[in-house]
């Protein structure tokens, strides 16, 4: 399919596949990526969120993962998941299908890529959090035991007022509605914006113009992903923006989720385009922080002595009973090592 052979192509660079308009290519720019110093402690981590971020007139949100060398993309971009994504349309109805009751309270598409992440499906959403201190919990994880040991990465987001959406947005149910799109009718989406884009350059016009999303619109492929968006918005009008399929947003998700509410979480949404491939209209700055493998138990210690631990960041019973049983068998085995021997006399 053409939209994996592009992302395999993703780590090369240079320009995008097709031409784009003059006005447009000013706005362009790319993610931009900064690293910070190696704080070593959670007191320095503290001090090196504040000094960067104290007083931004963006939003900043955060992630963390174990290894550093981890890329922050949505998980069904991920090399390892090119055939999920080729079949997100059938993987996201057989997940609907054979857990129907898990769905029923959710009312739109976005609702149920958020429920899907939860329960461990990838999907074109990047978890993130509004808590620094949760993002540093998650980048502290020692990793599982067939693993090596690697330094953990906070990677803190600016987002830029125009990409900020809400749950209820009717952007957001465009790009999440993609994926009730199988991968011929994405492709011939993506192939329809392609050839706009070198219409309207070649007219010096806006694709954004309300004559171009009119015709944008009038497209069968077009029109199937817009019968997705009216089954929970039947005011929905066929004024869909074509470049907003590639923009990613950040979105605010209702807090009825525990796990949601705990982490302080929100996501990423991303449409056609994985997002490390593509130019966007508005850049989403990022900062990341370097979490030294030495330092990640101690680190995640004092994390505990603040109230930032497994416990109350997955707040689910499982949870809970899973760490209980872990400190008690951690302690067992302390103290099963630590026993004196007895000397045995033979009589």
């Amino acid at each position: 399919m053409f939209s994996v052979i592009y992302y395999k192509n993703a780590a090369k660079s240079g320009p995008l596949l097709f031409p784009l308009p003059e006005h447009f290519r000013y706005c362009m720019a790319k993610k931009h990526t900064t690293k910070s110093a190696t704080p070593e402690t959670l007191t320095d981590f503290i001090e090196e969120f504040a000094r960067r971020f104290s007083g931004s007139e963006q939003l900043i949100c955060y992630r963390g993962q174990r290894d550093a060398s981890w890329s922050t993309v949505a998980g069904i971009f991920r090399p390892e998941h090119t055939i999920l994504l080729e079949h997100e349309e059938t993987a996201v109805r057989r997940m609907i299908s054979v857990q129907p009751h898990e769905f029923a309270s959710d009312e739109t598409m976005f609702e149920k890529l958020v429920r899907m992440q939860h329960f461990g499906l990838p999907t074109r959403l990047l978890d993130v959090s509004r808590n620094a201190l949760v993002a540093l919990f998650f980048a502290t994880g020692p990793g599982s035991i067939s693993s090596e040991a690697s330094d953990g990465v906070v990677t803190a987001f600016g987002i830029p007022k125009e990409i900020e959406k809400h749950y209820d947005s009717d952007t957001v149910s465009c790009i999440a509605n993609l994926a009730n799109m199988n991968s011929e009718e994405k492709d011939e989406i993506y192939r329809l914006i392609e050839r706009r884009l070198r219409v309207t350059e070649s007219l010096r016009e806006d694709i954004s113009s309300a004559a171009n999303i009119r015709k944008f619109n009038k497209n069968g492929v077009v029109e199937r992903l817009l019968q997705f968006i009216r089954a929970e918005k039947p005011y929905f009008q066929p004024i869909m923006n074509p470049i907003d399929l590639f923009v990613p947003y950040y979105v605010h998700p209702k807090l009825s989720n525990r796990r949601i509410l705990a982490q302080s979480g929100a996501f990423i949404l991303y449409g056609l385009d994985p997002p490390k491939n593509r130019f966007f209209p508005y850049k989403i700055e990022e900062t990341t922080f370097v979490v030294p493998q030495g330092q990640k138990s101690s680190i995640r210690a004092a994390l505990k002595n603040i109230g930032i631990e497994e416990s109350t960041l997955f707040p689910e019973i499982d949870r809970a009973a899973a760490q209980i049983k872990n400190e008690y068998k951690t302690k067992q085995d302390v103290d099963c090592n630590t026993q004196p021997t007895k000397a045995v006399v033979q009589i």
